[in-house]
Order: C-alpha cells, then structure tokens, then sequence
C-alpha cells in the first residue's frame, strides 16, 4: 500500500516536472562523414589536380572553393584510418573534418502575453498588429533609432534552413535579380524564417511584426539538413553564393565548438570582400569557444532577458561581441504563422538589422567600421570594457544610429580599435 503511494506521488512529482518550461538545449555535434582537404601549393597550379587524386585511388571528391576540395569517408571503414591514408598520399597540405554546426535556438512551449508599450518622445510605433508582441524593440531601443532611419535596401543573406518567403510579411523581400535554388525558398524547420522576421519583415503593413530594418533585403540560403544541421564545407560555399548574389552582411545562426582553418579562411575572404559577419554565441551555457563567432571580426551575440541578465542557455566566452535579448522573441515562421521562438539564434538577427540600419546612414563605412560602431554604442551591463559573458554589453541601435550620423555629418571620425 505504501509502495503504491510513493509511486503515485512520485509519478504526480515526474508529471510536474515535465510541464515546467525548462528550455532544451540541442546537442553538439561532432560527428563527420567527410574531410576538407588543400592540394599542396606544390600541386595546386596544375591544370587538373583531379588527375593526380584519380592516380591515388581518390575518385570522389567535390570542389568546395579555391584549392579546398570535399572528399566523403566510407562509413564501414575506420575515419581515422581513411585520413592515415590521405596523409600519406603526400597531395595535401591540411585535411580536417567536415564538421557540423547546429542551430542555436531553444525549445520553449510558452508564449508572452501582450505588453503594453508606453511611447516615449521621438519613440516610433508601426501599425502592424502583433507591435505590442515585441517586448525587444524597446529593450534593443530600435523603436527611437527609427526616428532617424528605418533602413535602406540593404541586402543580408541568411544562412539557415531556408526562409518561406511567400510568407505575406517576408513578401517581395527577395531582390528580383537573385538566383535562388528550391531549397532557399521553402522552410520546412521554421528557423530561416523566424530569423528573417526580425530582421527585415514588411512594417507598418496593417499585419504581423515589424523588422528592425524595414526596408532591407533578404537572401535566403539554405544550408542544413532536415534535422537543422549544416556542414563546415556547405557554409563555406554559402558564403560564396552570398557574395555572388550582393550580400552586405551574412547572418549564421549556426556553431561548433570546433574550430576549422576551412571555415576560417572563407570568413576571412568573404570580410576582404566588405562582407560583415554576423553569428551566434552558442546555447550551450557553459563557457567554451564557439565559431564562427570567434573568428576575427565576426560579431558573436548572446543572449539576454527582459531585466538584461544573461540568460542560462547562452554560451559565454571570448567570442561574445555583444547580446540581445533571445527569449520569447514573437517573429514570422513558415505557412503564414508566426511563432514564439528562443535562443541566441534570436538574439544575433537584432544585430544584424542594427548594422542595415548603420550602414543606411553612412554607407561609406567599411564592414570593420560598422562593426566598431556597434560595439562602441552598446550598453556596458557586465564588467567594465568588454567580458567573457556580455562582450562589450547590450546592443543599442539608438545609440549607434547617432554615431553614424555624426560620421556622415563630418563631425565624427570612424576608427577601428585592434
């Protein structure tokens, strides 16, 4: 009889905790079934360095940029192995792992309720309908900076799941002269989606949300698997496609905790190219380096709550350039719905329409000046300068449109600190 009880209680105690809003944190993945390899600088003028791999029983293999080229693994053979004997072919100056990054967002059942938001002097609000929804246009003070600007046709490509862009607030958000391929334009995850809404959606549209960058384009290029996973070398070849198609700034809410030379070399291209880097900080909550965001010159975004503490998901580390609020974030998702969505993949897309809003007002600025102002504007929140869990504090649109307004004026200089 007592057995019975305690199984009650227990199983009442289990149902409890099961209901709590505890948020999920996706797993790392650091598996891979292909490397990444360079031909040696040796080799890498021949005409047809494929022949050269033929020769030494290499017959699969994809060209990924430059002198990288993709080679899969048998997955009934030892990895480990097959790379021993890559090695000792003698044709390669680096093999790495084709690791996989995930997506930085947070599993959350519950959405918040409206809130009432108190106009202030200077302070713009949109007719859209869910306005009173986004508690982080306020927070971020986007809704002031828009007295300023709200944003030319800047183009920002979107490396994620796809992005539905027949959704009626992402509708014409697509530059006409972009080549798209099938998978960019549907969004069977949601992810690209959501992370589209906040930063470009159509405002003051009588509908949905208002983006922070209200007249910024979008370039959808979706790079993950059905299960929201994207390898190291299809990033390098959406930053590629990015460039080729006129993106400004690229926003990855994608990472790893491993690190690739790959990777590293194909960010920095794309910013030798005035392409700015815009990524996540992680949802590991822990502290560990993450990529792309510790890339040099890559903006690294955690996340914080409404009273701008860090949230517990967010991953912290010397690559937090600066937070944004990333819990409860109300923005479009596929089908023409709109969701409530968590995490620092929420978080980095603020910004990314804060440097659109930037580069509005002085579009002379370089992708490093842009950056600097970002940093320069934020809100200190944690220890003085910049710091592990904070970077150098909150991003304050407001504060960097009136930077960038000087600079076009003439009456401020950008500069870049090392």
């Amino acid at each position: 009889m007592k057995n019975s009880a305690l199984n009650i209680i227990f199983f009442n105690l289990l149902l409890i905790i099961l209901l709590i809003d505890f948020p999920v944190k996706a797993e790392e993945v650091n598996s891979y079934d292909s490397v990444i390899v360079s031909l040696k600088k040796s080799l890498s003028d021949i005409k047809r360095p494929n022949k050269l791999m033929y020769r030494e029983g290499i017959l699969r293999f994809k060209k990924v940029r430059n002198n990288a080229y993709l080679i899969p693994l048998n997955e009934y053979e030892n990895k480990e192995k097959q790379i021993e004997e890559l090695l000792q072919s003698d044709l390669f100056d680096l093999i790495e792992p084709n690791y996989k990054l995930t997506l930085d967002r947070i599993y959350t059942k519950r959405n918040y309720n409206k809130i009432n938001i108190i106009q202030e002097d200077k302070e713009i609000t949109t007719n859209d309908t869910a306005f009173s929804y986004q508690y982080y246009l306020k927070q971020i003070k986007s809704t002031t900076a828009w007295a300023t600007t709200v944003g030319e046709e800047t183009s920002v490509a979107i490396l994620d799941t796809g992005v539905d862009i027949n959704h009626p607030d992402l509708a014409g958000k697509v530059p006409y002269d972009v080549q798209l391929d099938a998978l960019d334009q549907i969004d069977l995850i949601g992810h690209g989606t959501q992370v589209a809404g906040i930063i470009a959606a159509n405002t003051n549209n009588y509908k949905g949300i208002a983006g922070i960058a209200w007249n910024a384009k979008i370039i959808p290029i979706g790079i993950t698997s059905e299960d929201g996973e994207a390898s190291i070398s299809t990033v390098i070849s959406a930053l590629e496609k990015a460039y080729e198609n006129g993106a400004k700034i690229v926003q990855i809410s994608l990472g790893t905790n491993q690190y690739s030379k790959f990777l590293e070399d194909a960010i920095k291209s794309a910013q030798n190219r005035g392409i700015l880097i815009v990524s996540t900080a992680g949802n590991s909550g822990t502290n560990e380096i993450r990529y792309p965001a510790a890339f040099d010159g890559v903006i690294g975004v955690g996340a914080v709550d409404r009273e701008n503490k860090i949230e517990s998901y967010s991953t912290t580390g010397n690559h937090v350039t600066l937070v944004a609020p990333g819990s409860f974030i109300y923005t479009t998702s596929p089908d023409s719905s709109y969701a409530t969505v968590s995490g620092t993949s929420f978080a980095a897309p603020q910004v990314t329409g804060a440097a659109t809003l930037v580069w509005s007002i002085a579009p002379h600025l370089s992708s490093g000046e842009v950056r600097e102002i970002l940093i320069q504007s934020a809100d200190e929140l944690g220890e003085e300068g910049n710091d592990i869990v904070y970077g150098y504090g909150l991003l304050n649109i407001e504060a960097a449109v009136s930077i960038a307004s000087k600079i076009a004026a003439g009456t401020s200089v950008a500069t870049i600190n090392d």
